[in-house]
């Protein structure tokens, strides 16, 4: 025994080393599998700071953006129909008389909304809702189409779903004249 004792007295090192390493065994052999749950965890870790990282580059001038966006949605208000106020939009698709050289016989606000517009349709609003009328004009046929170009540019959001072109059968109508029944879409505020 006392060979052995010289021994590890000769070399130091050796033994210290040897120590070592079947202490590092040891807790490699005990502690081995966290360092798999540890890598799961830094994986994760890297993915969120990468996102974190990306969002912060992405909200530059983010407030400006949402300023330029509010200008956007005031201006969609501007120009939307109240459907309590009657008389001022009938009103609208009378005044097309004075621009144009048509007759406008009669506008009707429908009280079905579009079938595309509501709740479960193709083009189903949320923000907002449709108002249907139906409107009748005489007049030639590029008469009747200057009034439907403008239908299309006018400020507020509307659009012509179905339109019926006949000839006019009203005492008095010149020849040639024609008359048009047109199913215009409205875009108004939320009921």
């Amino acid at each position: 025994m006392n060979l052995i004792i010289d021994k590890l007295r000769d070399y130091p090192i050796a033994v210290i080393g040897a120590l070592v390493f079947v202490g590092c065994v040891a807790v490699v052999f005990v502690r081995g599998d966290v360092v798999a749950d540890l890598s799961v965890q830094e994986t994760e870790l890297i993915a969120r700071i990468q996102t974190i990282n990306k969002n912060v580059i992405a909200s530059k001038n983010l407030e400006q953006d949402v300023e330029s966006l509010l200008g956007y949605v005031a201006t969609i208000d501007a120009r939307l129909f109240n459907r309590n106020e009657r008389s001022i939009n009938t009103a609208f698709f009378y005044s097309f008389e004075n621009k144009l050289d048509i007759i406008i016989s009669n506008v009707s606000q429908l009280t079905d909304e579009d079938p595309a517009l509501i709740k479960g349709g193709p083009n189903e609003l949320s923000l907002h809702s449709g108002i249907v009328y139906e409107v009748r004009v005489d007049g030639t046929f590029q008469e009747i189409l200057g009034f439907m170009y403008e239908i299309q540019k006018a400020d507020a959001l509307m659009r012509i779903t179905n339109f019926e072109v006949y000839v006019s059968t009203a005492q008095g109508a010149a020849p040639g004249t024609l008359s048009a029944k047109l199913r215009i879409v409205v875009l108004a505020e939320k009921n």
